[in-house]
């Protein structure tokens, strides 16, 4: 076991923990199942026919995040929101209620609203003016006389806006194009429970921001999914941070790890001393200042679990619903297949990824930050831009104002490897991904891809062999 770890266990009597959360510890550690030692094939990230195959049995069955509920704050507010092929517009009626439907115009095909977001009493389109209600019924065509169709009367159920099935969780609006889809509750399981803890719909959305990538989603999501990488791709995190040699879970169709914060990786010899850069982290992410601390810079996130118990009572943050690894380190859930939740109690950032419609060797990787504040707290305005592959953003630049330098950096670092990954996948001398146990969450990953298109798991509503939500998969290669 990690020393941090052994700390994190040996202070652990002197802590009050938290009453009633829903969050499972994941100290003292569980063991990482053994589902298998195989290869991982290069040619699922640049196949076209996977990439079909990925559209029709995963993207067209499973729970994606839509849009942000406070960015629907009233009656004809709308957003639009882009998947794959598909583009679909989520509008508020007026009696409140948020839904979502296919953005095309059933008279051509024509994709019926053009704008990102905004305000409408009706959805026209452009084309011929037909016209549909912000509920999605249809309020008016363009002279219907003109259409022997009609003759006998319009048939406004069959002409109005096809719908999506919609759910509202931790302050987003999900959605499913499975008209039979389970619940998303039941879908989220027991990892969605852990993460009510934090009150999400209290949190206020800063920035958007979206990198389209040359490389395919899963890449992108097998980046986020393992801390393995940051000694090499991000030395600063090992400065202020244990990446490692983390605890990680795999429960039903998705998985969860714990980054330690506040503190130094074991990978350094100099682990005490309050360089630069982690006094400034501990400053800016942690709210320490540098002189009202004294200690070991390894041991910063004891300071941060104290100071945090000591205010439970008085606070706005919800520290009474967490338990210690939340106040003082970072909970990482990711939801299959597309959305991952990295968490402090404060902050948060929610990454969503995406395939392109027709190219498997690019994607598009949301980028989203959440904090919590008091109610009327100034939020930093920011514009949704989409940073195009090639045009060689500067990720600081582009989340200026809202997230630290050093950050931004990170997310470049990773931006940029996408490239790399998806041009060596495709060489002839790739003999697969050989992955370690700290990677264990990528081969659970395309493990859940390749149940899912071999139709193991199902996620239609009453289908006996649907994917399981909780509990660990079978300790046994497939």
């Amino acid at each position: 076991m990690a020393r941090i770890e052994a700390e994190i266990l040996s202070r652990r009597h002197d802590q009050a923990p938290a009453t009633g959360c829903p969050a499972e510890l994941f100290l003292p550690r569980k063991a990482i199942p053994n589902i298998g030692l195989e290869r991982i094939d290069g040619q699922r990230f640049y196949s076209p026919e996977f990439m079909s195959a990925e559209w029709e049995k995963i993207w067209t069955k499973t729970w994606q995040i839509g849009v942000r509920e406070s960015d629907l704050p009233e009656a004809g507010s709308f957003q639009i929101h882009e998947l794959g092929k598909e583009s679909f517009i989520f509008v508020r009626g007026e009696d409140g209620a948020i839904r979502g439907f296919y953005n095309v115009c059933q008279h051509r095909g024509n994709r019926l609203c053009t704008v990102e977001y905004g305000q409408m009493k009706a959805f026209t389109c452009p084309f011929h003016g037909w016209q549909w209600n912000i509920d999605g019924s249809l309020k008016k065509i363009a002279d219907p006389q003109f259409f022997r169709q009609f003759d006998q009367g319009v048939p406004e159920a069959e002409l109005g806006l096809s719908p999506l099935t919609t759910e509202r969780w931790g302050g987003w609006v999900w959605f499913n194009m499975n008209p039979a889809a389970i619940p998303l509750r039941e879908y989220l399981g027991e990892l969605g429970s852990h993460l009510e803890s934090y009150d999400f719909s209290e949190y206020q959305l800063i920035d958007y921001q979206t990198f389209e990538w040359g490389g395919n989603w899963k890449h992108a999501v097998d980046a986020f999914n393992e801390s393995y990488h940051f000694q090499a791709l991000h030395p600063d995190m090992v400065e202020f941070g244990e990446g490692h040699d983390i605890p990680i879970e795999l429960v039903g169709i998705h998985s969860r790890m714990l980054n330690f914060g506040g503190t130094v990786s074991e990978l350094l010899d100099e682990r005490d001393k309050m360089t630069p850069l982690r006094a400034r982290m501990m400053e800016n992410r942690l709210g320490i200042r540098k002189e009202d601390y004294r200690g070991s810079a390894a041991d910063v996130h004891h300071e941060v679990l104290r100071h945090k118990r000591a205010s439970q009572n008085d606070t706005y943050f919800p520290y009474r619903k967490m338990n210690d690894e939340q106040l003082a380190h970072q909970y990482h859930y990711t939801f299959f297949p597309a959305a991952t939740f990295t968490q402090k109690p404060e902050a948060g950032n929610v990454f969503r990824y995406r395939p392109h419609a027709t190219d498997p060797n690019r994607c598009y990787y949301d980028f989203f930050i959440l904090v919590r504040n008091p109610p009327r707290t100034p939020l930093p305005e920011y514009e949704h831009r989409v940073h195009k592959h090639g045009a060689s953003p500067i990720y600081a630049k582009a989340l200026e104002g809202t997230f630290d330098p050093i950050l931004s950096n990170v997310l470049q670092q990773d931006g940029s490897n996408m490239e790399t990954m998806q041009a060596g996948v495709k060489s002839d001398s790739f003999k697969g991904m050989i992955l370690c146990d700290q990677e264990v969450r990528l081969r659970h990953f395309h493990q859940t891809i390749d149940r899912f298109i071999n139709e193991v798991y199902s996620a239609d509503a009453g289908a006996p062999n649907r994917a399981p939500t909780s509990g660990l998969i079978q300790d046994s290669p497939t």
